[in-house]
Formats: structure tokens, sequence, C-alpha cells
């Protein structure tokens, strides 16, 4: 039900404060309109019908897609089996398709984020009655109508003080109507009922930098990165921001080319890239790499699973990847070819400076790392600011 929830109000959250994207043309746009509004009302199949309707119209226009591959998350959540799994498929692969014409389409990012990373945030999951007034209100906001829907927003909150969805969802009917300093103070507010709400954090920074209070909208995208790294909108913000005064940051890019997965007969089986079984020399070493990474993986999860102990990810990952590069510093020594992936050669020097782990966690963070991460904000207060200022990576 989680799931299901969350797809289905992705659309607005990502949308409603206007991130950058591919908008659809005037032709396009009332179509895209009535798809939000069919979405809200839990008619996926006529949503989907206006999308394609809307892509149609304006084929260069990435929003449509995004929407459509939401939409077929949001089904594929209440699925099963091979129709699950299908739906999921179709999902990503529109997504992509999103991104590719809006390299930044953040409904996209979100939606291939969900997919790759199943396990949500540790997020209040609101009450059924905060449910159904908050969906009243969406179908309210997507008709074009911010003050009505702010009344059923505001009923939700009223119903679950938990639940800082609602009082983002507020903050985007006055950010609608361009009333800055009311958006800023709801959008704070879900920031302060819960601090791991990474789009709260977000929002916030865009109500802040509309009223150009360019540091304190700065320290709200820190706020959303402390929240959820994975989110690549608030990076994408940061850059953004950083950019305008000088100080760009350089996006590591970083395509897994190797992953293990347990097979129907309990076994670990490596898929590595495809680029990596041909004779292209040129691309030796880094083949090398990610099967050594792979490699390692495997090992310590069929360990584990010999042992009956719980897998421990971050801690595998981390011993994959120090693993890997050693049989590539042994490779080198001994006058073979170096690495040339410059993600992998930004994977180095994080680990020659001792920042593996921090790189790790805030350029590929998976929510399964959860309780190591929280444990190193702890520890390092100050540490998210700190290594974007010395390395000026982001995901």
């Amino acid at each position: 039900m989680k799931t299901v929830r969350a797809a289905s109000l992705l659309l607005a959250l990502v949308c409603a404060t206007g991130h950058a994207s591919v908008k659809p043309n005037a032709a396009a746009a009332p179509l895209q309109q009535e798809g939000k509004s069919l979405f809200a009302q839990g008619k996926y199949k006529d949503a989907i019908a206006k999308f394609q309707e809307a892509a149609k119209a304006d084929p260069a226009a990435s929003e449509p897609l995004s929407a459509i591959a939401n939409v077929l998350m949001a089904a594929a959540s209440q699925a099963q089996g091979d129709a699950k799994v299908r739906l999921r498929q179709q999902s990503e692969s529109v997504a992509r398709q999103a991104l590719t014409l809006g390299p930044d389409d953040p409904l996209a990012q979100e939606v291939l984020r969900n997919l790759l990373d199943e396990t949500p945030p540790p997020l209040h999951l609101a009450t059924p009655a905060a449910w159904k007034a908050m969906q009243e209100g969406e179908v309210l906001f997507q008709s074009g109508k911010p003050a009505e829907a702010l009344v059923k927003y505001d009923e939700a909150a009223r119903l679950d003080p938990l639940y800082s969805s609602a009082e983002v969802y507020a903050g985007d009917c006055y950010f609608a109507q361009k009333k800055w300093p009311e958006a800023e103070e709801r959008f704070r507010k879900a920031t302060e009922i819960e601090p791991l709400n990474g789009q709260a954090w977000r929002f916030l920074s865009d109500a802040l930098q509309w009223q150009q209070k360019l540091n304190a909208a700065e320290a709200a995208l820190f706020g959303g990165i402390a929240a959820q790294p994975s989110q690549l909108p608030t990076w994408d913000k940061l850059a953004a921001l950083r950019n305008k005064v000088g100080y760009p940051m350089t996006a590591l890019h970083l395509q897994r080319k190797a992953s293990v997965k347990l097979d129907a007969n309990g076994k670990f089986v490596i898929n590595l890239d495809s680029e990596f079984s041909g004779n292209n020399g040129k691309m030796v070493a880094d083949g090398a790499m990610w099967l050594a990474y792979a490699t390692f993986e495997v090992n310590a999860r069929q360990k584990n699973l010999q042992d009956k102990v719980a897998d421990q990810p971050f801690a595998i990952e981390v011993a994959s990847w120090r693993s890997a590069l050693q049989v590539i510093d042994e490779v080198v020594a001994n006058g073979g070819a170096d690495i040339q992936d410059p993600a992998l050669l930004n994977i180095r020097m994080l680990a020659k400076a001792n920042q593996l782990e921090t790189g790790l966690m805030l350029l590929q963070y998976r929510e399964s790392w959860r309780a190591e991460f929280e444990a190193w904000k702890k520890a390092n207060p100050n540490g998210i600011r700190k290594f974007v200022n010395t390395y000026a990576l982001r995901p």
C-alpha cells in the first residue's frame, strides 16, 4: 500500500514547484494537465491515453513520457507476478526515453530511483483518513483549484500531524499562487515534522530562491541531500545554484557495468556488460575491475548464505570496490593497462584520499545503507558540505 501511495502522489510532488524539464508546448499542455487530473482520480488507463496524446502533440517534451512512466510504476505496485515485472520494465524504459529528451527531468529521475531502489525512506505512512483527504485535495489541485485544495491538505495535516507531505502539498498551493513566504513556512514545517523528507527540503529551497535568500536556499538543498542522497533533482538544483556563483560541480555518471543476481537454483550469477565481451583492448582494465568488483560480492554473499548470516549491503559494497581497486593496482604495477572510465578514476581518487565510504554514501546511495549513513552524519555533522566543497562531485 505504501508503494501505491508514493507512486500516485509523486507526479504532483515533483512537478508542482516547477522543476527543470522539457515542458509540453501550447498544444500539448492542456492534454498533459488532463492526464494529471485523471491520474489523481486513479484512472490510470485514461491518464496514460492523455499523456500519450500530449506526447504526440509535442514529441520533444519529456514531461508526457515521464508522467507515463510514473503511471506504469503505480500500476506495477498493484500488480502481481509477470504483470508486475512487465509493468516495471515498461516504466523503466519510458522513463529512460524521457531522460533522452530532458536529461534533468525530475519525475523521470525519481521514477528510476524508485524502480532501482525499492526500499522506501523511513517516512511516516499517512492514516487512511488523512490519505483520503490528500487524494481529494490532489484532484482539486490538478483541476486548477489551489485554494480549495489547500482546505483538504490542511484537513489531512489535522487528521495526521505526523504526515509531513500534507504540509508539502499545502506549500505547493501557496507556491502555485507565487506566495513565496507562505510556501516557505509550510515547506519548512514539513522538514521539521520529518527531517528525512528530501522533497520538502528541495521545495523549501525553491521558495527561498524566489525570495533571493540564496544562502538559505543552498542550506536547504544540503538538508535534502542529508535526507536522501539518491534524489537527483536535489543535486541538480545544488549544481545549478553553485554554477551561478562560479563553483561548478562534476557529475560522477557512474554506470554500473556488472551486477549480481541470485538465480532460480539459488546460485549467484554475474552479469557483465556486453562491451567487455569482445576484444576491445581499451576497455580490458575497466572490464577486469568490474569483474573483480562483482566477484567479491558473489563470494561475500555466498559465504553469508552458507553461514546463514544476513548481508550487510554497505560493508559488501565498500569491500567490493576495495578489492576491485587492488586488482587494478596490481595489473598496472605489472605493466598492464590502466582503467579509463572517468567515473572509475574518480572512485579511485576518492579511495586514495580515504574518502571511499563517504563518496559511495553520497554519490551511489541506496536506502539499505540508511543505518550507516545516519551514523556517518552524526559523526560528521558538516561532512556533506565539506565533501562537496572539496571535490565538487555529484551523482
